[in-house]
Parts: structure tokens; sequence; C-alpha cells
């Protein structure tokens, strides 16, 4: 089938063969006649690719949408967002072993019966390749009582968002993103509440939870006697506990007196139970079940103890930073997914909802949105796993075969030890005995009085041997006081700061690696110089339980230049520890009471926070061939710095703009005077040529704006070279129309596409 092309032909017709009319005709069928042609091998070439095409390949994306809160909290919109933009990125190079990928995504409204009919939709799908989510541990049990031997038989790579992972354990084609119950967060606990002191431990939990009962299971097994009491309560409704049930264990552990509660409870179930403790003057240290923030706001203001929490994301006052990074990189309406109002909710008709007041600029950094972003990131890179697992089978493997290699590297090459999954988010490995996600958590404490929760002061990190060490937690904050001579080819800048922490710690500064500090290629040292003010101590002059050292020294940055020299750039100070066997966290002050004064010369700080992560350094046995690997966990201190343009504004704009000024107007110079016309134009165009030689040269790979820039001003001089040529040329003359055209081109179109240009610019400089 031949596509309908429309040409205007010329107004004098073809008839005179010596005339321009008349080749303008003929190339005018030369055309035709050519897109006509062409049309027809291109569409059979693309109606032979299509059916040589092999079919896509599919991934199923579980999610439960809640329909009982006031607010979404933006969980399934991160999801959907970030699962397809990684698709979106892995078909972009290529796509999945040769094929394209396919998301599905079935929500189960939170109803179990829906769980248990999208999972085996997912497993009838003959293109289902893996699948992801399914996280409630309730609902997650009655879809394996239900169709674990499906799911099993099936042989399809499951990686669930399930805790328990008793639920999932003879499935051996499942795994989880979450940390096992069983493996890391009931061992932490126990060796948290064994080291930290408390004799008299009671749990309190929900008699119909699988995870509550899996928590209370575990306590009454690993803590013997320290268990002083086990209450497990009956649940009338989601939010409500059975009255009597409450009476019962409020009796009971005032009796036993536990200096530290474990709960199995949350939410506003939770706050029913303490609100009654509390009236029966029984208030020991709480552990909670989930984030503190979980727990009923008033509970959390005003409770008289310190309450804990075991948190794998989102440390207290500091980020992720590669999350941080990428939302940095767009527009922050982009990534706020969080705030969507529920209009079924029943609270709206009872009047339990309140109205949220309207948000001029929305901030993707909210506490309840930055969860949302890292719920999300877990499940893309739960995707972009699968895709490289699959790429490193043969091409054209078929399906069956693709399902069974991704589960063999799933738990071999990305098995815990062994080696890494280098997200973009996170880095991942599984625990090849539980096939959870091998992940170091972290123990988080509001005390009391604070007001605020933080880490603990003690951490576990597991050993090469599967045991858990202890580790300290280094309170410490850098005040950056000034940054200089920064190097945008060099990629250095000259940073002067002050350090400061805890003086209880059995860290000093000789324990830390400042690994962006600048490596001198002469001597293999760090350019950087530490002078320590204050060892801690009694001092007239410094709190004596503060460490407080000078730093100076040359860091290194990572510059992106594509918006030169309209950009921000950021500015770190990263630090580990020097020894993977003398480990330590960092704890950095709340931001808001951190000092934001830093002096700079030509740039202005616009933001700054503390990112956490981690890196792996992967060994190798070059006589065994055993791969492994070992952990670091890092710290970044990090400043947003918006470069200043007013020197590059009165250097370049201003002089580009005149030159384009000066070529615009010569059009207006009486057409006998052509050659002072072009004269006047040409030589516009070389001044621009010679602005552009003269600029310091950055080195990079990409067209920042100011290249961008040079080379818009070179073409709409070039533009109006040619209009000035044209009008002297034969083509033109007695031909008033194309004349008349020649002429709006110039004086209205020029004008208006530098106006674009205008608009575009200060666009990004409001960025």
């Amino acid at each position: 089938m031949i596509r309908s092309i429309s040409y205007a032909w010329p107004a004098g017709g073809c008839g005179n063969p010596a005339s321009v009319s008349f080749a303008l005709c003929m190339l005018m069928i030369a055309v035709v006649l050519a897109s006509a042609l062409g049309t027809l091998p291109a569409r059979a070439d693309a109606g032979m690719a299509a059916e040589a095409a092999p079919p896509p390949l599919g991934i199923t994306v579980f999610t439960s949408t809640r329909h009982d809160v006031c607010y979404d909290s933006g969980n399934v919109a991160a999801i959907r967002a970030l699962a397809k933009r990684e698709v979106e990125r892995i078909n972009r190079s290529g796509g999945t072993n040769g094929r394209r990928l396919v998301l599905t995504f079935k929500d189960d409204d939170s109803e179990v019966h829906s769980t248990i009919a999208n999972l085996q939709n997912a497993l009838a799908d003959p293109t289902t390749l893996a699948m992801i989510g399914l996280g409630n541990s309730n609902r997650a049990q009655a879809a394996f009582d239900a169709a674990g031997k499906e799911v099993s038989d099936s042989g399809v790579p499951f990686i669930s968002n399930i805790s328990v992972a008793a639920i999932f354990a003879k499935a051996p084609n499942v795994l989880s993103m979450q940390v096992s119950q069983d493996e890391e967060r009931v061992p932490m606990l126990v060796q948290f509440l064994r080291r930290s002191g408390y004799k008299r431990i009671a749990f309190a939990g929900i008699s119909s939870s699988v995870f509550s009962n899996a928590v209370g299971d575990a306590l009454k097994e690993e803590l013997g006697a320290l268990l002083v009491a086990d209450q497990r309560l009956a649940s009338l409704t989601d939010d409500d506990l059975d009255d009597a049930a409450v009476a019962a264990a409020v009796s009971n552990l005032r009796d036993k007196a536990p200096d530290m509660l474990v709960l199995g409870v949350s939410n506003k179930r939770a706050g029913e139970l303490l609100a009654a403790l509390g009236a029966a003057e029984v208030k020991p240290a709480l552990f909670a079940p989930g984030r503190i923030d979980s727990l009923p706001e008033d509970i959390i203001s005003s409770y008289p103890n310190a309450i804990y929490q075991i948190a794998w994301t989102g440390l207290p006052d500091a980020d992720n930073d590669r999350v941080r990074r990428l939302v940095s990189a767009d527009p922050p309406e982009t990534w706020v997914f969080e705030g969507r109002k529920v209009s079924e909710a029943t609270g709206w008709t009872n009047g339990e909802c309140k109205a949220r007041p309207a948000v001029e600029v929305p901030n993707p950094f909210e506490a309840a949105n930055q969860r949302a972003i890292q719920l999300g990131a877990q499940f893309a890179d739960m995707i972009a796993l699968v895709a490289e697992a699959a790429n490193s089978a043969p091409i054209g493997s078929d399906l069956a075969f693709l399902r069974q290699h991704v589960r063999k590297e799933l738990t071999t090459t990305y098995a815990a030890g062994r080696g890494v999954f280098r997200g973009s988010f996170e880095t991942w490995s599984f625990n090849p005995k539980t096939r959870t996600a091998a992940r170091s958590p972290f123990i988080v404490v509001q005390p009391k009085g604070l007001g605020r929760p933080q880490l603990a002061p003690i951490q576990f990190v597991r050993t090469k041997d599967g045991g858990l060490r202890e580790v300290e937690t280094l309170y410490l904050d850098v005040d950056l006081v000034r940054a200089s001579r920064i190097d945008d080819n060099d990629k250095t800048f000259i940073a002067e700061l002050y350090l400061s922490m805890r003086a209880s710690s059995k860290a000093t500064i000789k324990d830390i690696e400042f690994t962006n500090a600048y490596l001198d290629p002469e001597t293999n040292g760090r350019q950087i110089t530490v002078e320590a003010l204050h060892e801690g101590g009694d001092s007239d002059a410094y709190p004596s339980a503060m460490r407080i050292y000078k730093v100076t020294g040359r860091f290194t940055f990572d510059p992106d230049l594509q918006r030169f020299p309209f950009d921000t750039q950021r500015f770190t100070i990263d630090m580990q520890p020097k020894r993977a066997d003398q480990p330590f966290v960092v704890q950095p002050p709340p931001l808001d009471l951190r000092d934001k004064n830093v002096f700079t010369d030509g740039w202005d700080v616009r933001s700054q926070y503390v990112g956490y992560g981690d890196d792996v350094v992967p060994l190798l046995d070059a006589l065994t061939h055993e791969p492994s690997v070992v952990p670091f966990y890092k710290a970044s201190f990090v400043w947003l710095m918006k470069r200043q343009t007013t020197d590059y504004f009165l250097r370049v704009v201003v002089p580009l703009g005149f030159i384009l000024i000066v070529a615009y107007f010569s059009y207006f110079i009486n057409i006998n005077h052509f050659e002072a016309i072009v004269t006047i134009q040409v030589t516009a165009l070389l001044s621009a040529v010679a602005l552009y030689l003269s600029l310091p040269k950055l080195n990079s790979d990409d067209a920042s704006i100011s290249d961008r820039l040079f080379v818009f001003n070179y073409m709409m001089v070039s533009i109006m070279i040619g209009i000035s040529i044209l009008r002297v040329s034969r083509l033109v003359e007695g031909r008033p129309w194309l004349k008349q055209a020649l002429g709006v081109a110039h004086v209205l179109g020029v004008p208006a596409v530098v106006a674009m240009m205008a608009l575009y610019v200060r666009g990004v400089t409001m960025l």
C-alpha cells in the first residue's frame, strides 16, 4: 500500500522546459516516485521483521492499593512509575535476551481473593518470565496455601516482598527482596536485647497475624527466661482489638513489670494497647514492629521512655544517595507520588479524615514520599536484576530455559558473599539458604526526651561465617566552611571544614577514610591536612564529650556539564571506615540544626543533605577461583551548589546578543549595498567564532548549553547571510512573492526564533 503524499506544484505550471517552474516540477515528480517506490520495500521489510521478531517476555508486578486511608501513601504509584521507567530503559538498550520486555500490573486492592486470582492468572500467562511483588504476610500466606503448588511447579522466578521466609520455604523458585524474619530481623533483635542491658522483656502481638506470631515464637525460643510475658491478643478488625484481651494483657504486664516491651501490633491497634498500658502506669521501653512513626503521633510525642525499631531504608536524617541523585536531576513534581486523596475512604464521611493544606512547591524528599520512592526503586531494581540474569543466557533461549537460568543466577551469581547486583538504587544479593535479600539492618531509637529518632549506639553486621558482630555508631558532623578553587576540568575543589564527633566513640579521625580526597599521582598520597583542635576531655573552650578537627584538603567531584553555565553541581565529603574489619556507621545531626553558612567563590549553595550507601570490593581467589565480596558502608555529606552566571552573561550572552542585533539590522541597508550587508553579517559570524575560541575549554563529551548558544548564534547569522544572498539571486528576481517571503522570514521569523531560544535559556536558569 502506497502512502498518500501531498505536494504543492509551482504556480507557473510545468509546460516550459526552459523555465525554473519546469525544473521544480521534475524535482517534485522525482520525489513522489522515490517516496512511492521506497515505501513498498520499507513496509515489506517492516512486515517481515515484525513476523520474525520473537514474542516479548513478560514480568508481572503485584501491587496492593488501600482504600481505607484518607490519603494514598504513593507506594503503588511509585512502583508503577519506576518499574515502567526501568523497562523503557531496558528496551532502549536492546531488551532482554534479544526480546522486548513487557510489564503487567496486577493490583489486589488489599483483598485476599484478588491476591490468589492475580497469582494464578500470572502463572497461566505463557509469556511470563518472572513475577515481582506480594508483600502482606497474611495475604501471602493465603495465596501460597491456595496456589503454592502451582507456583512451585511452574518454575517461574518469583521475587516476592514477603518478610516471613517460612511462607515460601517449600517453593524453590521464590525469593524475597525483604530480609528473612528468621535469619535477620529476629537474630538482630535478640542480640540487641541481650547486649542493651534489658533484663525483663515482654512481647505483645496479634494472634491472627502471621508476622506477629513469627516474631513472638522466635523470641520465646531465643530469650528463654528473659521473656517474662507473651501476650497474643485477639483482633476484632484491622483497627480494633478485643477489649477483654487488652484488659487481660494490661493486667498481666502490670504484674510482670517488664523494662522492654516488643510490639507485634502497630498503627491504631498499637495506640489502643499503649493507651491502656499508660493508664495502668506500665511504660517500659518499646520496640516497634515497623517504623516508629507508624505508631500514633500522640503516643510518640509523649511516651516517657525510649522507642526502638529496626530499619533497612530511610535512616534518620540521611537519604539513600543513589535515589537522591536521580531525584535531583529531574523536576521535583515528577517524583511526588504520596498524597493523593482516597475519596472512597470512609473517613471522609464520618469526619475522621481532614483536608491537607495545598502545597505550592512539591517536595519529593518528604519522609512519606521518600518511602514510596524507596519501595518503587526496589521493584525497579528487581526488574533490572531479572533482565541482567536473563541476558547472561545464550541469545535465542526459549522461555523455559530462561526461567531456569534466571533462578540459577539469583542463587549463585548474586548469592551473598559471592557477588552482588548493582542496581540503579541499591546493591543486592540473596541468602542462598533462605532466598531472602542479604542486607544489614540498622537499629533506630527515639531516646526519651529527644523527640526525634536516630541510630542506636550499637549496631550489628554479618560476619563471613554468618554470625553477628557488634559495631558502633559514629555520631558525627561535617561543617563546610569554605569551598574554593573549583576546577571543572580537573574535577577538584579545595574544602575547609570542621569535623566533630562524640569523644565516647572508640573511633578517631584516623579510622576514617575520606574516599574522595584527591590522590596526588606524584606522592601517591591524599592531599589533605588534619589539625586536631580537641580530642575530648575537660576543656574551657570545647565541649568535653566532643572530638573536634579542622580538615583542609583537595577533594574530587563529578561535574555534569550539560547545563553549563546554568548548572547545579554536587560537592561531597565522602567517608568510610579505613578497614573493613573495623566498621562503623555514621549518624549525622538533623539538617535543621546543622550550620548552613558556606563561603564559595562563584557559587550559591542551594541545599545540603547527608547520603548513605554501600559499596563492595569484589575478590577472586586466583587458586580456587572462588568469588567473594567485602562490603563497605559509606556516608556522604553533600552540598548542592548553583553556579553564578553574572560573569557569563556579561562576557558571553550580552556580546552574542549584540552580534545578532548588528547582523539583524544590516538587512535594512539598501540592497544596492549588498557587499556592505554581507560584510557586516560575515564579520558578525567570525566574531561569534572568535568569542567561542577565547573562552576556557571544558573537558566534556557532552554539549553544554553554552555550546548550544554559540551553535544557535552561528545558525541564525548564517540564515541571515543566506537570506541576503537569496535576495539578489536570479531565482528571486522577478518573483515578488518569494522576495516578500524572505523579508517576512528575516523581519519576523528571526526575532521569533531568538525569543524562543531566550525563553528556553530562561527556563533552564530557573531550575
